[in-house]
């Protein structure tokens, strides 16, 4: 029995959401890494969901990396 490769990440959609997430993360002193990473498991995590409920996760995930 083969395993199914997990699908590929949206690589626009990570795009779009570090875009709106720019200013956000250096604000809670994050480097672009971080938000990086934070930005494609949410992806990953959320494949059928908009940008804005990505982007709510997404930072949700940010201020608990600060704590």
């Amino acid at each position: 029995m083969n395993e199914q490769e997990p699908p590929p990440i949206d690589r626009l959609a990570i795009q779009r959401v570090l875009r709106r997430v720019d200013g956000f993360a250096p604000g809670l002193r994050l480097d672009d890494a971080t938000a990086r990473r934070v930005v494609e498991e949410v992806i990953t995590d959320m494949p059928t969901r908009t940008d804005d409920d990505r982007l709510m996760e997404v930072r949700k995930r940010l201020l608990i990396a600060t704590e």
